[in-house]
């Protein structure tokens, strides 16, 4: 796995996204110390898992009645 600070991944973002989704992940770094990962979407999380008409009916089943105080 490649190795990349943190200001350098800033400027390579959208490169080091696409090689992650080709299955080329990449350790980020902060002054040498690992924090986090670029890594692709596993296959089963790719698939929608929100369903429009099901976020409608949720949304209608709200009280029409809320008080909010702004």
């Amino acid at each position: 796995m490649k190795s990349v600070g943190i200001r350098e991944a800033k400027a390579r973002l959208s490169a080091l996204a696409r090689a992650a989704a080709k299955g080329e992940p990449t350790l980020l770094t902060d002054y040498g110390k690992p924090v986090a990962v670029i890594a692709a979407v596993p296959e089963n999380e790719k698939e929608s898992r929100s369903n429009p008409s099901e976020f409608r009916q949720a949304l209608l089943a709200l009280p029409h009645d809320l008080a909010v105080d702004f």
